[in-house]
């Protein structure tokens, strides 16, 4: 009897010390967001299809987004890293999109006056965060990105975090280092390669938000045509030649530019004549091939999102504060998914937004096989009424068709879109507005 009983309080020690052990590795909760539905109302606004992320600023609107994605309770809704950029150097922000991608997986906070501050919201969030660290970069948990004081560093460094500096002198160069330290990660120069324009960076907004979801090559040119840096990055892809997209019209980037670049691989203009067109022809955009080769080594080609039915989800930006726009491409990386489109300078949808909204709007079917569209409004700079047209856009069609509302502006279709929708849609169903309390 005292020998199956030894055995039985054995087993019961080891079953304890195992769950004791099981508990102890737990990783520790992270604290709840501080965030209800009755705080900021003006900023947690609600329509049936779209929901705005905002702060008080583009720092808290940065610290917004992250939020949206990283609940940060466990590993497995912590980011790889947190990338920190100034707030004052959007070509380098807008380069630095790649990074955000696996296996890095990082969204982007900022450091202010002059890279030597580090805000009381991004240091709250880095800690809320608690970067899990990139296994292939020697657990990196926080890419300080530019032109950054030391004291930046310092200060990150203390909240017991694995810090690396990417650095360059101007944003020309950094995305020469940017590229080679990600060829290195990757054991492998991505073949694809987005070129925007130092002189007009907006064009290249809804680039950077498809390098945060796919994390391509990016370069820059000049008004004086291409620079050694870009060549650089170009040439590395040989033996491969690599497939270059350029986000910027005629009247930025000339022909000759484009001739020079041809002599690396072969290019494609994004046609748009403005940001907010670019953004509407890039959404529906789609390049698909071969790679490498035909037959040794074949690797596909897709690029762009190639959107042209409903169910899809959409970033709404302003062009004119780059500190709201570049950060969201986080929402792109993870969570909806969403592709970017720009509003006009005012703050209204553009002709070509409506255009394309109206082609890629839900149609009513089987309730369990209906499928809709979903918008994150970007700060605050974008008014309620236009969140409202946006929403009456978006939802699904009034199985009533009669005529069209104005609301919507579909009189003001452009050609490209006018032969890909129904004229006959009936956009004036009763619009709902809902607002947190």
């Amino acid at each position: 009897m005292i020998k199956p009983l030894y055995t039985l309080l054995t087993v019961a020690v080891f079953a304890i010390l195992l769950v004791l052990g099981y508990v102890l590795l737990w990783e520790p909760q992270g604290k709840p967001l501080d965030v209800s539905t009755t705080q900021n109302e003006d900023l947690l606004e609600l329509t049936g299809s779209t929901a705005r992320l905002s702060g008080e600023n583009h720092i808290q609107t940065a610290t917004a987004y992250s939020q949206a994605i990283y609940a940060a309770a466990q590993d497995k809704d912590r980011p790889g890293a947190v990338v920190l950029i100034r707030d004052d150097d959007p070509a380098t922000a807008l380069a630095t999109t790649r990074l955000q991608h696996f296996p890095v997986n990082a969204p982007m906070l900022f450091v202010t006056d002059n890279g030597t501050v580090l805000p009381e919201e991004s240091r709250k969030e880095l800690e809320r965060l608690g970067p899990e660290g990139v296994m292939m970069d020697n657990n990196v948990q926080v890419y300080i990105v530019g032109d950054i004081d030391r004291s930046v560093v310092d200060e990150v460094e203390k909240l017991k975090l694995k810090t690396r500096i990417i650095y360059a002198s101007n944003p020309v160069e950094f995305t020469e280092v940017l590229d080679e330290y990600i060829s290195v990660l990757e054991s492998n120069h991505r073949q694809i390669v987005f070129i925007a324009s130092t002189d007009a960076l907006e064009y290249a907004y809804p680039a950077a938000n498809w390098n945060a979801h796919m994390g391509d090559a990016f370069a820059y040119v000049t008004p004086e045509g291409v620079p050694e840096e870009t060549r650089r990055i170009l040439e590395r892809r040989w033996p491969y030649y690599p497939y270059i997209y350029v986000f910027a019209p005629s009247s930025v980037v000339d022909d000759e530019i484009m001739a020079e670049l041809s002599q690396y691989g072969h290019v494609q203009r994004i046609p748009g004549s403005t940001p907010q067109e670019m953004a509407v022809r890039w959404a529906g955009y789609k390049d698909s091939g071969h790679r490498t080769s035909w037959l040794v080594g074949y690797r596909s080609r897709s690029v762009g999102w190639g959107y042209a039915e409903p169910g899809h989800n959409l970033l709404l930006a302003s062009p004119e504060d780059w500190r709201v726009t570049v950060p969201s491409g986080v929402l792109s990386h993870m969570g909806k998914h969403g592709f970017l489109i720009l509003t006009e300078p005012s703050g209204k949808l553009s002709d070509a937004a409506r255009s394309y909204l109206q082609v890629i709007k839900p149609e009513p079917t089987y309730p369990s096989q209906q499928v809709f569209n979903f918008a994150w409004i970007l700060g605050r700079d974008i008014n309620n009424e236009t969140v409202r047209e946006l929403d009456e856009l978006l939802r699904v069609s009034s199985p009533d068709r009669g005529h069209s509302s104005s609301l919507t502006g579909t009189e003001n279709r452009t050609d490209d879109f006018a032969g890909m929708v129904n004229h006959n849609d009936n956009l004036s169903g009763e619009k709902k507005w809902l607002e947190f309390q």
